[in-house]
Parts: structure tokens; C-alpha cells; sequence
């Protein structure tokens, strides 16, 4: 199994409709949202992208 970490793009918005973008590194996708809402766990999360040009 395949522990490498890749990097995502989460989009997220919050109870008064702002949309954020965070960077975040993350084994797969739900991985990358779980981190999100963990930091904040009222936030809708809209997209989870994988994002090749992050280092």
C-alpha cells in the first residue's frame, strides 16, 4: 500500500458564504478534506483537486 503524500487544492466556504482555498498535503482526497475539517468544522467543503504544480 502506497503511503506517498500528493498535494491538494481544498475549496471550502463558511456559514456566511466566503470561499476559501487552502493547500494542503494529504495521502488521497477524503484525507485532504478530513484536515480541513478538522481546522474547521463548521465549513462546507465544495472541491477537493489534486494540484500537480504544489512542491
Amino acid at each position: 500500500m502506497e503511503n506517498e503524500q500528493h498535494a491538494y487544492t481544498v475549496e471550502f466556504q463558511d456559514n456566511y458564504g466566503v470561499l476559501y482555498f487552502e493547500n494542503v498535503k494529504a495521502v488521497n482526497q477524503y484525507e485532504a478534506k478530513m484536515e480541513i475539517i478538522r481546522k474547521f468544522p463548521d465549513v462546507y467543503i465544495r472541491a477537493v483537486s489534486e494540484n500537480e504544480t504544489m512542491p
